[in-house]
């Protein structure tokens, strides 16, 4: 009996299907020149190139050594350009390099929960459908080692791009210091 079950395609089959089923499961490109761009912006740009994505929409002014943080909200004034719709922007830099991208954005009516919301993310990012997000404790996560994308609804909907290497080393950085 066993024997005949080993001969059998069946089990192969079985074992390809489940292969390919686990392999669409996971995101294909997790390079950091893979990452998306949230609002143009990719990890590893410069200020100069950060501020050239936005031109007049976002002054942007951050020295090159360090740990730098740029922050910008629109709580009182409504947002223009390709800003539009965006609460608050936080740019993380270190040594002149953007490692995190951090947008909260206004209400998102067509978006009431945090599935639709990281849908919606996933198709204007063109990640595949059923992209793999991982739900918990309220927050949507893609991990592809190199970056991690981040999506959750605390208040409103934010979104957070990160560099795992440089911040790793940012935050090496900050425990060394204290």
């Amino acid at each position: 009996m066993i024997k005949r079950f080993v001969k059998s395609p069946v089990p192969f089959l079985l074992i390809l299907f489940c292969a390919v089923c686990a392999a669409a499961q996971s995101p294909a490109n997790c390079a950091l020149t893979d990452a998306p761009p949230l609002l143009g912006l990719r990890p590893g740009m410069s200020p100069s190139q950060v501020q050239g994505a936005f031109g007049k929409d976002l002054k942007i002014k951050v020295k090159t050594t360090g740990e730098r943080t740029f922050f910008q909200n629109y709580v009182n004034k409504k947002a223009t350009g390709k800003l539009i719709g965006v609460r608050a922007l936080y740019l993380r830099f270190l040594d002149g390099k953007l490692y995190q991208i951090e947008i909260f954005y206004d209400e998102q009516p067509n978006a009431p929960d945090l599935e639709t919301f990281a849908a919606d993310l996933a198709a204007q990012l063109n990640f595949p459908p059923g992209a793999a997000w991982e739900f918990s404790y309220n927050k949507a996560v893609i991990d592809c080692g190199a970056f991690t994308l981040v999506a959750d609804m605390p208040v409103d909907a934010r979104v957070e791009l990160t560099d795992t290497a440089l911040r790793a080393e940012a935050a090496a950085r900050r425990e060394k210091g204290n």
